[in-house]
């Protein structure tokens, strides 16, 4: 299986090429992850979600996280069991979590985030009034890596 790590550099494009990934928490000694849309941006990982839940009790418990995105790039099959595989690339952050509180910072990460999702579409920019509507968090990366499973 030929395993390809990516340099720092080509995880951090990885990372700002998708849109969609999962996040993984522990508060009190259970750890718990979840999917999620996110944007990488000025060399952060940012979301939005409701102001209460599981994911943000857990961050107020412990801030360090870890955060996955990947994607199925081939599945290689084969009459042979042993020689199925899948061809993927994936990037795993370790970092620290925080709630913003910021109105205007919270706006501009929506506003950011809204267009790495629209993909050019039009859309309302969000003001600081509807972005305290929910809870953005920020993600401070301490450690970045990537890999890539490839055809030989």
């Amino acid at each position: 299986m030929p395993m390809v790590w990516m340099g720092e550099e080509e995880a951090k494009n990885f990372l700002g090429s998708n849109i969609t990934g999962r996040l993984a928490t522990c508060g009190e000694g259970q750890p718990y992850i979840t999917p999620l849309n996110y944007v990488y941006h000025d060399d952060k990982i940012y979301f939005h979600c409701a102001k209460s839940g599981h994911k943000l009790e857990n961050i107020k418990a412990n801030e360090k996280v870890c955060f996955e995105v990947s994607q199925v790039n081939e599945l290689v099959i084969s009459e042979k069991p042993c020689s199925c595989s899948t061809r993927y690339t994936s990037v795993v952050v370790f970092g620290k979590a925080r709630l913003i509180e910021c109105s205007a910072q919270k706006a501009a990460v929506l506003n950011a985030l809204m267009e790495a999702h629209a993909e050019g579409k039009k859309y309302h920019i969000v003001n600081e009034q509807m972005a305290d509507s929910c809870a953005v968090v920020e993600i401070n990366i301490d450690n970045i890596s990537g890999k890539k499973n490839i055809n030989p």
